[in-house]
């Protein structure tokens, strides 16, 4: 599967111009990616009914790129002063996306 960010959009995002953390970075987008992807309750990127890959919607990607952020800064599994939480952002960028369970 190609992930919908690619290593050179995380790195930007993140400010990173060297490549000796891409080890680190490549499996964040991972993980950003299948978190988002267990809220929505769907894959990203999603398929069309001929089975063609979907181009993945800018709030989904701006998503994984805060989730890759937020991964990156806090990697040492510490935090000092005040830990956020819950990002309101997210919420904004991914709820229109949620497949909702039909009961």
């Amino acid at each position: 599967m190609t992930e919908p960010v690619s290593l050179d959009e995380a790195k930007l995002h993140l400010r990173v111009d060297d490549t000796a953390d891409d080890s680190l970075i490549t499996p964040l987008i991972t993980a950003a990616r299948e978190h988002v992807e267990k809220f929505i309750k769907r894959p990203v990127p999603w398929q069309d009914e001929a089975g063609a890959d979907v181009a993945v919607p800018a709030s989904i990607k701006v998503a994984i790129l805060l989730i890759v952020g937020d991964l990156y800064a806090n990697r040492e599994g510490q935090f000092v002063g005040v830990a956020r939480v819950h990002n309101p952002t997210l919420d904004r960028l991914l709820w229109p996306y949620r497949e909702l369970a039909v009961a």
